[in-house]
């Protein structure tokens, strides 16, 4: 083999190792890219009780895992009609919370349903959207509360 041929082969396994790695590391990107920040054991939970009367309070279980550590959650929460209307008045500010590790909770989280609310059904909707190393997550969970005509 001249020296010509030997270094064009010399080349061509380089030039194939290098993509070879390329490949490899933009597979490992998108298997970041794809995992969820935070995630929530379901999208509809279900209160007890499931009706209520304005300013009657409820609970319902909150299943959580923080994936990634090292990012920043904007949490809001808010009330919407069952057509997916939701009054500003019935949102609350949103809430920022730090994770600097990843975790996993389960616990019940207690709510009041506001007084302003009117008879029908309505959900109580919570979404995170999380950053974590220049990727945005969000993830939402919607509890259906059937609000009673009470007096």
């Amino acid at each position: 083999m001249t020296n010509g041929k030997r270094r064009r082969a010399y080349t061509a396994i380089l030039v194939l190792c290098l993509l070879l790695i390329a490949c490899i590391g933009a597979q490992i990107w998108i298997s970041l890219a794809n995992q969820d920040a935070i995630s929530y054991a379901s999208r509809y939970i279900t209160p007890e009780p499931q009706s209520v009367c304005p300013g009657d309070t409820f609970r319902y279980p909150v299943d959580i895992t923080v994936e990634r550590g090292n990012s920043v959650s904007r949490v809001t929460e808010g009330w919407c009609r069952e057509d997916g209307i939701c009054p500003t008045a019935l949102q609350n500010p949103p809430v920022y919370f730090n994770f600097i590790e990843p975790y996993s909770v389960q616990a019940p989280a207690t709510r009041t349903a506001p007084e302003t609310l009117t008879a029908g059904d309505w959900q109580l909707r919570h979404c995170n959207e999380t950053h974590s190393t220049g990727l945005i997550d969000v993830t939402c969970y919607a509890v259906p509360v059937t609000v009673l005509e009470c007096k």
